[in-house]
């Protein structure tokens, strides 16, 4: 049965978090203390109290006292680079990528801004300019797995699967108890376009157990590891892995998976219950109704199979997923 094709945990992440829940969520490198004994500034107590109102997601709040904190020490890069991090938590990533710019203007030691402008210069479209960046973040503090991590990301944009496999290895070492990095590299060790060795197929498998064992109530995570799993062959892992992240998210997408984990274990009845489900669930998601259609002919029912590809046919916008429906109908009913 063809496997649908999952979408980065980035993108699963973008859906299923608010942006500003992101931000809070992403950890920090410490700015330099000018001393425990040192008097804060005004301009520091600004943007100390604008960073606790940016977290708590009171944006136009934060802005206001990143500004002030701008306005009262122009020379100081930390209010410019949190102006940055307030159009990040917007998705106004040009805005974003400008402060984050102005700020390594003002301190060019500034690694979390050297890390996040590479972010914003990736969200642009634009990893190539983003490695130099995380490069130079990395010189600074080799040890850090949030640059480790984006770098992967970049340089899998860019097609070098070597340098992205060892920028995940690396960042999974780092971030001990973030499933990221894990899961991006299970991801791409084990994409079937690639043609994994057996080396490689262990590995993937043992990483994406990883991210499971690191994020056990995380649906994005779990949302993708299962498929992956499936793929890899191993049908029971991405069973438990898709269960408990339709319990976490019952979405037609996670319980559509679901159904195909289930079939590549050998439970044909759930899994055609689920597909059903799922089916019902998202009526306008025909891949859901074509990945049905495909169960029913496997289980010898060629009149439902047929009559439901016949819908993805008349309904389906995306061409490749009418051509498939198309091709599966001829061997389902030919005339």
């Amino acid at each position: 049965m063809r496997a649908t094709v999952g979408a980065r945990w980035a993108v699963v992440l973008a859906a299923m978090l608010g942006a500003t829940e992101a931000v809070a969520q992403r950890p920090r490198l410490p700015f330099p203390m000018r001393g425990a004994s040192a008097e804060p500034t005004a301009a520091e107590r600004e943007y100390t109290a604008g960073e606790v109102l940016l977290r708590a997601g009171d944006l136009p709040g934060a802005e206001a006292r990143f500004v002030t904190a701008r306005g009262l020490d122009p020379r100081d890069a930390r209010p410019v680079f949190y102006l940055g991090e307030v159009a990040r938590a917007r998705s106004q990533w040009p805005v974003a990528e400008a402060r984050y710019g102005e700020a390594l203007g003002l301190d060019a030691t500034m690694v979390e801004a050297m890390v996040q402008r590479a972010v914003a210069l990736r969200e642009l479209g634009r990893p190539r300019d983003a490695v130099p960046w995380l490069r130079r973040a990395l010189q600074r503090v080799p040890m850090l797995g949030e640059a480790q991590l984006d770098l992967g990301l970049c340089l899998e944009d860019l097609g070098d699967v070597p340098g992205a496999i060892v920028a995940f290895r690396a960042a999974s070492a780092r971030l001990h108890s973030d499933a990221r990095a894990p899961l991006s590299l299970g991801l791409l060790l084990g994409d079937p376009a690639r043609g994994p060795s057996p080396a490689e197929r262990t590995e993937a498998i043992g990483v994406l157990r990883e991210a499971m064992r690191r994020a056990p109530s995380d649906a994005a995570v779990l949302g993708l590891a299962g498929p992956a799993l499936r793929r890899l062959g191993e049908g029971r892992l991405a069973v438990d892995a898709l269960r408990r992240a339709v319990g976490l998210t019952p979405t037609a997408a996670l319980r559509i998976e679901f159904a195909q984990a289930l079939w590549a274990a050998g439970d044909r009845g759930r899994a055609l219950q689920e597909a059903t489900l799922a089916s019902r669930q998202a009526p306008g998601d025909l891949s859901a109704r074509y990945v049905l259609a495909l169960m029913l002919a496997e289980q010898g029912d060629r009149a439902a199979s047929a009559t439901a590809l016949r819908a993805v046919i008349d309904g389906a916008a995306d061409p490749a997923l009418r051509e498939r429906a198309t091709a599966a109908l001829r061997r389902v009913a030919p005339r």
